[in-house]
C-alpha cells in the first residue's frame, strides 16, 4: 500500500498538475528548508482568499446549485463617477456596468485576487466557483461539458446582470465556457455583452499540445494522462492522501505548470490550497473534455464585441499559439503576450493582465458611449 500510495501520487502530480490546468493535486511539502517561513510572510504580505462580497446560491438548469459571489458599486448619489482617461477621450463608467469573472480548472473564484482588488469600482463584480469546483455543488457525470458550463454562464448573466451592459472575463476553462455561451447565445454579443477578456486559453486542439515533455513522448503522455486519471480516481483515499503528503517533485511541477518566471513561494501556495479541495474524481471527470473542445466556429460573435486575448509566452497548458489562432479567428482582437510567463499570469504577472483587461473595458465603454 505504501508503494501504491507513493506511485499514485508521483503520477497524481504529474498528470494532475497538467489536468488542471495549474497545479492539480499537489500540496507543498512544508519542511523543504527556507519555505515556509517565506510562504508564510508573504501569504501575510499579500491576504489571500481574503476579499468576499455578498453570497449567492443559483440554481442551473439542471439543478446543480452554484456558488456565487457579487461585490456591488458602492457609490453615493451625490457623488459622481470616476472617470479615466483613454486617451483624449474621458470615459465615464456606466453606472449599471456588470464584470462577470470565470475562473479555470480545478481553480476557484479566488485565483481573481489581484484583478478584483484592482479592478474594484468599475462596476459591479460578479464571480463565481464552476459547477463541481469550490464552494459549488457536484455535477452530475453526465453534464460535465463546456457546453454544459456555457448554459451554467446563461444563467448567471440573466440571474445577476438582467439589465445593463455586461463584460465577461474569463481564464482557460473559463474562456471555453465564454466561447460556448457565444455559440449558444450570440445575441447577446453586442447587445448585453459588451466586452471579453480571455485569459491563457484555447478554442480547440488541446489533444495535440505535449505534456511533461516535448514532441512524441509528451503527446504519448498526453495520450494516456486520461486513463491515468480516471485510474487513480478509483483509489480516491489513497490518492487524497498522497496529495495531503505532498512532495518536492510536485512541487517542482507546480511551479514548472503554473509559472514562467521565479514567483514568491507563496504564490505556487496559494495556487495549491486552491486546487487541493479538487477531489481527484473531479479532475477525473472534468479532463476528457478539453480534448473535445472546439469551439472556433462560436468565436464570430467575439468581433461584435471589444476583445482581448491575454496568453503567457511560457504557458505549456495553453500555448501562446492558441491564444494567436483566437485572434485569427476575431479579426479587429487585441492579441497580448507577455513575458516569462506560465499558465497562471492572473497571478503571477497580474499587473499585465489587470493592465489589458482595463484597457479592454475602457474601450467597450467608449464605444457604449458613441452608440
Amino acid at each position: 500500500m505504501a508503494n501504491v500510495g507513493r506511485t499514485a501520487g508521483l503520477i497524481g502530480a504529474a498528470v494532475g498538475v497538467l489536468a488542471a490546468g495549474a497545479a492539480a493535486g499537489v500540496a507543498v511539502e512544508r519542511q523543504v528548508i527556507g519555505r515556509r517561513s517565506g510562504q508564510r510572510a508573504q501569504l501575510e504580505a499579500e491576504p489571500f482568499g481574503s476579499l468576499r462580497g455578498k453570497p449567492y446560491v443559483f440554481t442551473a438548469d439542471d439543478g446543480v446549485e452554484l456558488y456565487v459571489e457579487v461585490d456591488e458599486l458602492k457609490r453615493s448619489r451625490r457623488v459622481e463617477p470616476p472617470k479615466r482617461r483613454l486617451g483624449r477621450k474621458v470615459v465615464r463608467p456606466p453606472e449599471d456596468l456588470t464584470l462577470i469573472f470565470l475562473h479555470g480548472y480545478g481553480l476557484n473564484m479566488d485565483c481573481w485576487h489581484f484583478e478584483r482588488r484592482d479592478l474594484a469600482g468599475i462596476g459591479k463584480m460578479v464571480f463565481y466557483d464552476q459547477r463541481s469546483h469550490g464552494r459549488s455543488g457536484r455535477s452530475p457525470k453526465e453534464n460535465v461539458s463546456i457546453d454544459q458550463l456555457g448554459r451554467d454562464l446563461s444563467g448567471i448573466l440573466e440571474e445577476f446582470a438582467p439589465t445593463g451592459p455586461v463584460i465577461l472575463i474569463g481564464h482557460s476553462m473559463g474562456g471555453m465556457s465564454i466561447m460556448a455561451l457565444a455559440g449558444e447565445r450570440p445575441e447577446l454579443f453586442g447587445d448585453r455583452v459588451i466586452g471579453v477578456g480571455l485569459c491563457s486559453t484555447s478554442a480547440g486542439g488541446l489533444d495535440n499540445v505535449p505534456i511533461l515533455f516535448p514532441g512524441p513522448v509528451g503527446r504519448l503522455a498526453r495520450a494516456l494522462a486520461t486513463p491515468t486519471v480516471a485510474a487513480l480516481a478509483r483509489i480516491p483515499d489513497v490518492v487524497e492522501r498522497s496529495r495531503k503528503a505532498g512532495t518536492d517533485i510536485s512541487y517542482l511541477l507546480t511551479r514548472k505548470y503554473s509559472f514562467g518566471s521565479e514567483v514568491p513561494p507563496a504564490y505556487t501556495e496559494f495556487v495549491n490550497e486552491m486546487i487541493a479541495a479538487t477531489p481527484i474524481s473531479v479532475i477525473a471527470e472534468f479532463y476528457p473534455i478539453f480534448a473535445l473542445h472546439d469551439k472556433y466556429d462560436s468565436l464570430e460573435p467575439l468581433q461584435k464585441v471589444e476583445c482581448v486575448v491575454i496568453g503567457g509566452d511560457n504557458d505549456h497548458l495553453t500555448p501562446f499559439e492558441h491564444s494567436e489562432e483566437i485572434v485569427r479567428h476575431v479579426p479587429g482582437a487585441e492579441l497580448v503576450e507577455v513575458p516569462n510567463c506560465g499558465h497562471l499570469g492572473l497571478v503571477e504577472h497580474h499587473r499585465e493582465f489587470t493592465a489589458a483587461l482595463l484597457g479592454m473595458i475602457e474601450r467597450a465603454e467608449l464605444a457604449l458611449g458613441q452608440t
